[in-house]
């Protein structure tokens, strides 16, 4: 090669190189770029108030600064249809450009699958899976007050408390009661769990399913403490490290198909607070977001407002929530037909009766902001509780419990001690 060639190669391979050198950062940079600016949503299937809303509106406060170009992220309540609407909103709707995440009840990703629900066209094995917050195991638990102290006690009956006919409480005594000989009667009718957990107390329902581990531990721990729970059966994939001595649904499965069955029911569970995106997202970004997550989720800040709100995090990462979701999907088809014959059952459950009554009180204790209140009835000390479904006013105006004050005279409408109050009116 001349001197002349030499010199035009080595010019050629030299502008190549820094061509190279000013792409690849650019490259490197495209998502930093891309969110740099931008207003990016946590889209939430259920109200404010509940799980599910505590953690999207946790992970939406501290994953930003984890996405590179730490974009804006709102967290939105999009409730109906049991998480339905917002599910079909960011799969079908939102743009497929990585700026719209979301939460919804985990059960809601598998109704096509149980329930044949076409009613929102979602194929969840093709979402994208950004991990999960933490892994559940939920429980049945009796009141120490009542002679059931073994899920085998079970079998002479229990009744418990549920919100509606497919609820995981009502589900998880479905299960039992078709593979332990258990039987469980539900009441429908609570609005949530709030209700169930007072209704226990006071000697309404003698126990209740559904009742997550790490809910027990982080709110009702008082309860295991001065024992006036037992805890009867956990529906896990595999025992939970903390409860090793109590039995599992597994245990009571006769045939592989039972078993494959209960595989469909625990691993949802196993996925606890799923979060994930809409199909068609660029790779890159794709790359970003799973990977903001599992930081986010080692993220002090975030630990420390988990630990506040007495939030369990136990993160699962996007490719592991994945391969839960695809291996419900391919359960074999007899293992699909008897979980869907539980959740479809035609059976008629019965339905609480509603006793609401007007007590006109003066206030003694209020605790909790408002939340909790205490007063004298028939010359006994009796409590009311506070929901966001209370309606509260004072001098005729509408009010945050907050504004109630001991002292204040009130119209309570409620159905006795231990009950969620339906309206406070104060003077």
């Amino acid at each position: 090669m001349t001197t002349v060639l030499r010199t035009a190669f080595l010019g050629a391979l030299f502008a190549c190189l820094s061509v190279f050198a000013v792409l690849s950062p650019a490259k490197a940079d495209a998502v930093a770029d891309f969110y740099k600016g931008k207003n990016a949503q946590m889209i939430i299937g259920s109200s404010a108030g509940g799980g599910y809303n505590q953690y999207g509106r946790l992970v939406a406060r501290h994953i930003d600064r984890h996405i590179p170009g730490h974009p804006s992220i709102a967290a939105k309540n999009q409730p109906g249809g049991s998480g339905r609407k917002a599910l079909n909103y960011v799969a079908n709707v939102a743009k497929p450009d990585g700026l719209t995440m979301g939460i919804v009840s985990r059960n809601t990703h598998f109704d096509r699958l149980l329930y044949g629900d076409k009613s929102v066209d979602v194929d969840s094995t093709k979402l994208v899976w950004l991990g999960s917050a933490n892994s559940e195991v939920s429980l049945c638990v009796s009141w120490h007050a009542t002679p059931i102290k073994t899920i085998q006690d079970a079998r002479n009956g229990m009744t418990i408390g549920s919100s509606g006919p497919v609820a995981t409480d009502t589900l998880m005594a479905r299960i039992l009661n078709q593979i332990a000989d258990t039987k469980i009667k539900v009441i429908l009718g609570y609005p949530g769990s709030t209700e169930v957990h007072l209704a226990l107390e006071r000697g309404e329902v003698t126990g209740r399913c559904g009742f997550g581990w790490d809910s027990i531990v982080s709110r009702y721990y008082d309860w295991i403490k001065d024992k006036k729970i037992n805890l009867l059966v956990q529906l896990a994939t595999n025992k939970h490290p903390d409860l090793p001595n109590v039995p599992s649904f597994k245990d009571f499965a006769k045939t592989d198909t039972e078993r494959q069955m209960l595989q469909i029911f625990t691993l949802p569970n196993e996925m606890g607070r799923p979060f994930f995106a809409r199909s068609g997202i660029p790779a890159d970004r794709v790359k970003a977001l799973r990977a903001a997550f599992v930081a986010a989720m080692k993220d002090p800040a975030l630990l420390a407002e988990a630990k506040k709100q007495r939030l369990a995090i136990e993160a699962l990462d996007g490719a592991t929530v994945e391969k839960m979701v695809k291996e419900v999907y391919a359960s074999p088809a007899e293992a699909v037909k008897l979980a869907a014959s539980i959740v479809n059952t035609t059976e008629k459950l019965e339905k609480r009766k509603e006793n609401f009554y007007t007590v006109s009180v003066s206030l003694g204790a209020v605790k909790k902001k408002g939340r909790e209140l205490s007063f004298m009835e028939k010359g006994k000390e009796a409590k009311a509780v506070l929901t966001r479904a209370t309606k509260v006013t004072v001098g005729g105006e509408k009010a945050k419990t907050s504004k109630l004050k001991a002292g204040m005279t009130c119209d309570v409408t409620y159905e006795g001690n231990l009950s969620v109050a339906k309206s406070v009116a104060c003077k």
